[in-house]
């Protein structure tokens, strides 16, 4: 996330404690590549150059108070909402599959059958944070 060519709106890291709290609350691992994007700059927001073109990092605070959510449980069962593009949709871990998850973007306001897989893992997708699409030059 740091390179050079790379355009992100960083803030502070999440705190060992951050993290664990984190690990705690949920019952499964985590992907190992979400912890250190959380660890390099816990929220922030920059391009994406794959569909929806922006991306918000929720803070680990606003994604665990998501996952206590009993509508957003009994909603989107097998979903953990880890971003947004800013708008109405939101950036989550389809869990529903066997690791590595893929990621989806899905419309709240629509619902469950608006929900498109975008990224066949958190790795492929961290590798698109930061970086306009090609049509945009």
């Amino acid at each position: 996330m740091s390179e050079p060519d790379r355009e992100w709106r960083r803030v502070d890291g999440a705190s060992p404690p951050e993290i664990a709290e984190l690990q705690s609350i949920l019952p499964f691992d985590p992907p190992v590549e979400y912890l250190e994007l959380l660890r390099y700059s816990n929220g922030g927001e920059g391009e994406l150059s794959l569909e929806p073109l922006w991306f918000q990092l929720f803070d680990i605070a606003f994604a665990i108070q998501l996952w206590r959510d009993e509508n957003y449980r009994r909603e989107y069962p097998d979903l953990f909402f880890f971003g947004s593009n800013g708008g109405l949709e939101s950036i989550t871990f389809d869990m529903s599959n066997f690791k590595p998850w893929p990621i989806v973007m899905v419309d709240c306001i629509a619902g469950l059958d608006s929900a498109g897989r975008i990224s066949s893992s958190i790795e492929e997708f961290i590798q698109r944070i930061g970086f306009r699409t090609d049509q945009e030059g």
